[in-house]
């Protein structure tokens, strides 16, 4: 039974690897390479390859992933996908703004955010939590539940805190957006 566990483990890890590896492939060639390859090495486990080195020796005959991605991509013109998309820049304003439009901005951003494979999912939970309702909601907050005799230096410093944290935490989002980075994590 170890043994069996050893060999799924190296499948396992061969597939994540070329996953990984065939990122830049356009969505359908990926997708028939990855079934190709996997259908290859179920054929080969089902004639007989079943302990580690057989798997081994097996995959060694595929070649690398990186080798089987390069061989795939012969002719192909590979285009970058934009680091932050029209949709990813909307859920990062209605975060950050969308209290101006009360509570619905904010719960488009958080539906854009948690739709979006650019963000892992720790990045999605920081986006959602740290200050519901952006800017607008917790400005509202600061100018009518602060009470009048609370020291100006006091709010001035409530105000500050609250900037920086939100101002850090879009500026994050903004730097962590990559392509199809939520997916991996996941």
């Amino acid at each position: 039974m170890n043994v069996q566990n050893d060999a799924d483990r190296l499948v396992d890890d061969y597939l994540r690897r070329l996953t990984e590896e065939a990122e830049p492939l356009p969505e359908a060639r990926r997708t028939d390479l990855i079934a190709e390859v996997t259908a290859h090495i179920a054929e080969a486990r089902a004639e007989g390859a079943v302990t580690e080195p057989e798997i081994r020796d097996m995959l060694a005959r595929l070649g690398t992933p990186e080798e089987i991605v390069l061989a795939a991509t012969d002719g192909l013109v590979l285009v970058d996908e934009p680091r932050l998309r029209r949709r990813d820049a909307t859920a990062l304003l209605l975060l950050a703004l969308g209290g101006l439009v009360f509570l619905f901005g904010w719960v488009i951003g958080v539906v854009l955010l948690w739709t979006s494979d650019r963000w892992t999912r720790n990045e999605k939970c920081l986006g959602t939590l740290i200050w519901p309702f952006g800017y607008a909601f917790i400005g509202f907050l600061l100018e009518h539940f602060i009470p009048n005799d609370m020291p100006s230096w006091l709010a001035w410093t409530g105000w500050t805190i609250i900037f920086v944290t939100q101002t850090a935490t879009i500026s994050m989002l903004f730097r962590n957006a990559q392509p199809r980075r939520g997916r991996a994590a996941s």
